[in-house]
């Protein structure tokens, strides 16, 4: 299918002349840091009858009984800390890669800071691994390859970096789950140096996402408009189609403080297709595998409130996970999938 311009985007490539960036430059090393208490179970303390922690734990699980035996982990995109330093207590060393230098700062800084050991990060784009051939014996990516200029080339490199026998579990942003053909959504993101206006662009099928950035300069005019849009977003929601004011209306309102634009585009995957392209890439077992989050999160109601200890309700999740690792899942839910480098 043809890749249709909508009104806002055309304005956009029209009136900024956008150049190409990527999507660490232009959007990972933008968004905002988390602050100290963003890590469940190290910043706080872990609490089972909160859904978010319940959920979060059984992710853990997941990555654990899947890669069972590993014990030098590759962590592909470990963003600000999330997987890697919560597998710190599953697997004996773990190494995280990620192509925006912001998120490896601050992602150091949180296992200096919360005293993981066993745990080191590197600035590293997933397409040229700085690493031996067979140097680990597990990897884990979470909406990592998605975010890469070419998917293909990281799942060639993390197959090349895998001992033989060894596993890869993905978890991404899966496009089946996508409710319309296209989606349009607005963010915002405050440099010191620039002031940030994002569209994103969400097809489903063929799966794939365009973002642009659109620059203007942090006068204290402008952080008032910011200021006002981000209102007028939490209030009426993301969509610019739906909200003219969030989009065109702005843009047109300030178009004389644009300082720049950029934008880049993304393949995104459904499990089938993320499947296939692993197959290609040469891993075999490539299994579409029930996220034991997924349902965790089904059985949440009945274990809420329970009378089970934290102790207790991990070793549900933990049992859940070793049958969920053993369980295909359809195609067409957006689930995660396992590979393994053949021998």
């Amino acid at each position: 299918m043809a890749k249709k311009y909508t009104v806002l985007e055309t304005w956009i490539v029209n009136e900024t002349k956008p150049v190409e960036s990527n999507s660490a430059e232009q959007t990972y090393n933008r968004l905002e840091t988390p602050p100290d208490g963003g890590l469940p179970f190290f910043d706080e303390a872990q609490d089972l009858n909160d859904e978010l922690h319940f959920r979060e734990e059984a992710e853990v699980c997941d990555f654990g009984a899947h890669l069972f035996g590993a014990e030098n982990v590759l962590d592909i995109g470990s963003g600000f800390g999330w997987p890697l330093l919560r597998l710190s207590k599953v697997f004996s060393r773990l190494t995280g890669i990620d192509a925006s230098a912001r998120r490896v700062k601050a992602c150091a800084a949180n296992a200096e800071r919360l005293g993981v050991t066993n745990v080191c990060v590197k600035y590293m784009n997933a397409t040229e691994l700085g690493f031996e051939d067979g140097s680990f014996d597990g990897a884990v990516a979470v909406k990592a390859f998605e975010q890469t200029p070419d998917p293909y080339q990281a799942m060639r490199e993390v197959f090349r970096v895998l001992k033989p026998g060894s596993k890869l579990r993905v978890h991404f942003e899966s496009y089946d789950r996508l409710e319309k053909p296209l989606t349009e959504r607005v963010f915002l993101t405050d440099a010191d140096d620039i002031l940030g206006y994002h569209y994103v662009l969400q097809h489903r099928r063929p799966a794939w996402e365009r973002s642009y950035m659109v620059k203007f300069e942090p006068t204290p005019e402008m952080r008032d408009e910011f200021r006002k849009l981000g209102e007028l977003v939490e209030r009426l929601g993301d969509n610019p189609a739906q909200n003219p004011e969030l989009g065109m209306q702005f843009l047109e309102r300030n178009q004389e403080r644009v300082s720049g634009a950029s934008w880049y585009e993304l393949e995104h995957f459904t499990s089938l297709t993320l499947k296939e392209s692993l197959e290609e890439v040469g891993f075999v077992n490539v299994r579409v595998a029930w996220s034991c989050a997924s349902l965790a999160g089904a059985m949440w109601s009945r274990v809420r409130g329970s009378d089970l200890t934290s102790e207790q309700m991990r070793d549900v999740l933990k049992g859940l996970a070793d049958v969920t690792a053993r369980i295909d899942a359809p195609a067409g839910l957006g689930e995660p999938v396992v590979a393994t480098r053949p021998r």
